[in-house]
């Protein structure tokens, strides 16, 4: 009896185990690439758009989390590079070459693929970029809390290599322009928020700009990258009444006087709030032909008009979901084109990407992401989450 026992045991391990691995076999080994097959599918010159996977930072606690650089091809199929874990992480778009990061690595592709090992491992991103007027690739993350008070580290470089430094500050948005990124942060005993202005040069440099003016900081939330043109810096922030009740305001602050102005932007009354909130802060608006673009999480997308200050709702995106589950939607603006990531559980590929034109207000594209869903799904016994959406052509 108790042999019997024992092998039955056994048998129901072996079954266990054999249902496992097959689990973390079901994407097809056509979809993932080696290193070695960036330069050999010209993969950049065939992608059309980039999707940043990744595990949560708790599901790294074994070293065994994960992120995949998902490479949707002009056939509309996908190419995924498997890569460590990072949440949070994201991906910048240089000239003719893309960044790709994980937590111990930096990966500059363009016909090739280079690889830059870091010494200290980051599990949370904050922002990366690129600053085409110096040429330079940067990452920014969420390190925590340090002996003498935050750090923000950074690395940053080119195909060349690499620096590591750190900006000692809680960062709650950021922004970039051509040469500088742009960063809001947080004191969290005063709780008051300065603009400060980060620039590369010979090494990093932060430079403060000014004090945000509110009559309450307690309840304040960000909502949307740091924007600004030849004249003006322009924060969404809003002020959290209570549970279904919540202002949304517009700052816009002077560049050579610092006056700091507010509009009323969005109002939202007796509704959930948490399904308000941008698919993406750091995708969630644009500065187009004089008009600042905002699209929240209700697939509404309002405008600033910069020259009459008038404030409108353009147009919502079809068939959007009012619920606060999220199935890894994203926003991402680029040439009077709002692209979203799309989920649809009665598709055959549940995953599809539409373009929808800013000035008409009108759905110009779609197309179904084939294979996507199938690598969200099954990562290994681990659950990954879409943080980033860039479109290259």
């Amino acid at each position: 009896m108790k042999k019997s026992i024992l092998i039955g045991a056994v048998l129901l391990f072996i079954a266990i185990l054999v249902i496992s691995l097959s689990k973390e076999k079901n994407i097809p080994d056509t979809s993932l690439l080696s290193t070695d097959e960036i330069s050999e599918k010209e993969l950049l010159q065939n992608t059309k758009a980039i999707i940043y996977l990744s595990t949560t930072a708790d599901q790294d606690i074994d070293n065994k989390g994960l992120s995949y650089g998902v490479f949707v091809q002009d056939d509309d199929s996908v190419q995924a590079l498997a890569m460590k874990g990072l949440e949070l992480g994201s991906v910048a778009v240089g000239k003719d070459q893309i960044l790709l990061e994980d937590k111990n690595n930096i990966n500059i592709i363009s016909d090739t693929i280079k690889k830059f090992k870091m010494d200290t491992p980051q599990y949370t991103g904050e922002r990366t970029g690129y600053l085409s007027g110096k040429e330079l690739f940067f990452s920014i993350y969420n390190s925590g809390f340090v002996e003498d008070g935050y750090s923000s580290d950074v690395r940053y470089g080119d195909s060349k290599g690499f620096n590591v430094d750190s900006i000692p500050y809680y960062i709650v948005a950021s922004g970039t322009t051509e040469n500088s990124v742009h960063i809001l942060t947080q004191d969290f005993e005063t709780n008051k928020y300065d603009l400060k202005e980060v620039t590369f040069d010979e090494e990093l440099n932060i430079k403060h700009i000014t004090t945000i003016q509110s009559e309450s900081t307690e309840n304040m939330q960000v909502l949307a990258p740091i924007l600004s043109d030849e004249n003006y810096y322009y924060l969404i922030l809003s002020t959290i009444i209570n549970d279904t009740n919540e202002t949304v305001s517009l700052y816009r602050i002077n560049k050579k006087t610092m006056e700091q102005d507010t509009f009323e932007f969005i109002d939202y009354s007796n509704v959930d709030l948490t399904a308000t909130i941008p698919y993406n802060y750091k995708n969630s608006a644009t500065i187009h032909n004089n008009k600042l673009y905002y699209a929240n999480g209700l697939g509404e997308i309002y405008s600033f008009n910069i020259n009459s200050t008038a404030v409108s709702k353009e147009f919502s995106l079809n068939k959007v979901s009012n619920s606060k589950v999220r199935q890894n939607e994203e926003t991402y603006f680029k040439e009077g084109n709002l692209y979203v990531l799309r989920y649809s559980p009665d598709k055959k590929e549940q995953y599809y990407l539409e373009s929808y034109s800013l000035e008409k207000g009108i759905l110009t594209d779609s197309i179904d992401i084939h294979g996507l869903d199938t690598i969200i799904k099954e990562s290994q016994n681990k659950k990954v989450y879409s943080y980033d959406l860039k479109i290259l052509k």
